[in-house]
């Protein structure tokens, strides 16, 4: 496992020390998306397996990965979570290993199985995305059947934009659509987030991969948007005014003029209205 750790995005699972302290939903906000996401996992059947969580740089999207790999629902277990970055954690030939390391920590049968693999074949370590994904995804959810049917099996790729190469972004997204397609009875769901970016776009778009995902789609200008970044806003500046003692005897700080200009600035776009708050 030592030897396999250094194959892996090292860092990249959702309770990472490198991300501590991670991106979370301000409390009381993007209740109706993460509700929606938890409702696809527990509902989604046959080839749909796929949730495409797409929206513009800073609306929040990988607070909303967040809070679904934290919050795993009954008879779901998470099996891997894999959060890149441009700092560091953007190796994609290396995101198959993560996922299988991160699916031998939690499961034995699987560990053993792939002690095995790569004891007969110490190459695999070093092999293409497709062979390992055969070796580490197809055999032992579909051929070995390692985990239990009746448990939904949850994969979270969050920020896939964020990998070194557009081609391996396209390639992941094809070994899971057509795993998705060619297995319908996977109990493997996956979760992809990421910014619209052409390429990914017209992937998703394609003809061949419609039946395998449904989007979920956080738009910056939306009511909901904007009504979760005003109920931010006003949380955390009321924050602030109880910290100061020059602030906390102010009968109304910020005036609601000032307040409306930033929430007006901000939009529903909650990197916008953080910067602010950090800066204030």
């Amino acid at each position: 496992m030592k030897e396999f750790l250094q194959h892996t995005i090292i860092g990249a699972e959702f309770d990472s020390s490198d991300r501590d302290p991670p991106p979370r939903c301000h409390p009381g906000t993007r209740l109706a998306i993460v509700e929606r996401c938890k409702i696809f996992i527990v509902q989604c059947n046959g080839q749909e397996k796929i949730r495409w969580v797409v929206g513009a740089a800073g609306v929040g999207k990988s607070a909303i990965m967040q809070i679904v790999a934290e919050e795993p629902l009954d008879d779901v277990i998470l099996g891997a979570s894999v959060f890149l970055s441009v700092n560091g954690r953007k190796d994609g030939t290396k995101v198959i290993m993560t996922i299988a390391y991160q699916l031998a920590v939690k499961c034995e049968r699987y560990r053993q199985l792939i002690e095995k693999e790569i004891s007969r074949d110490p190459s695999l370590l070093r092999k293409s995305l497709s062979a390992q994904f055969q070796r580490f995804i197809v055999g032992p959810f579909i051929h070995q059947h390692l985990f239990n049917p009746s448990h939904r099996i949850l994969i979270i790729i969050d920020g896939l934009d964020e990998c070194d190469s557009p081609r391996t972004q396209q390639e992941l997204l094809g070994l899971i659509s057509r795993f998705c397609i060619s297995y319908p009875t996977s109990p493997v769901v996956w979760f992809i987030a990421s910014r619209p970016e052409p390429h990914i776009t017209s992937f998703f778009d394609d003809e061949r991969t419609v039946p395998a995902y449904t989007k979920e789609e956080i738009k910056i200008d939306s009511d909901e948007a904007c009504e979760d970044v005003q109920r931010y806003l006003r949380d955390e500046l009321k924050e602030i005014k109880l910290k100061y003692p020059s602030l906390k005897h102010k009968r109304e700080w910020p005036s609601e003029l000032e307040f409306t200009k930033i929430a007006t600035a901000a939009g529903g776009l909650f990197a916008y209205a953080s910067t602010v708050v950090r800066y204030i």
